[in-house]
C-alpha cells in the first residue's frame, strides 16, 4: 500500500522502506536505515514542530476586540 508524505510516495517492501519523489529520484532504506531516520526525526520533532507553526500555523489568531464589536453591532441593529 502506498502513501504519500508531502510530495513523496512512500511504501514498505519486503526490503524496507521505499521513498519517491515525482521527479523519480528513489530512496530505498533497510530497516534497519528506516529505524535510524525514525529515531533522528523523533530526536527533532520538537524543533521541526516548532518550525512548522512559524511557518504555517494551524490556528489562526482571533482579534477579540473585532469580535465582540462585531457582535455588539448586530445586537443594536436587532433592538
Amino acid at each position: 500500500m502506498d502513501a504519500f508524505i508531502g510530495r513523496y510516495k512512500v511504501r514498505m517492501e519486503k526490503s524496507g522502506l521505499v521513498l519517491q519523489h515525482p521527479t523519480g529520484i528513489s530512496f530505498d532504506l533497510l530497516p534497519n536505515e528506516a529505524l535510524e531516520l525514525w529515531k533522528f526525526i523523533g530526536f527533532y520533532c520538537e524543533p521541526l514542530t516548532g518550525a512548522q507553526h512559524h511557518t504555517d500555523p494551524q490556528l489562526k489568531a482571533i482579534d477579540t476586540e473585532e469580535l465582540f464589536d462585531h457582535n455588539k453591532r448586530w445586537k443594536d441593529k436587532q433592538s
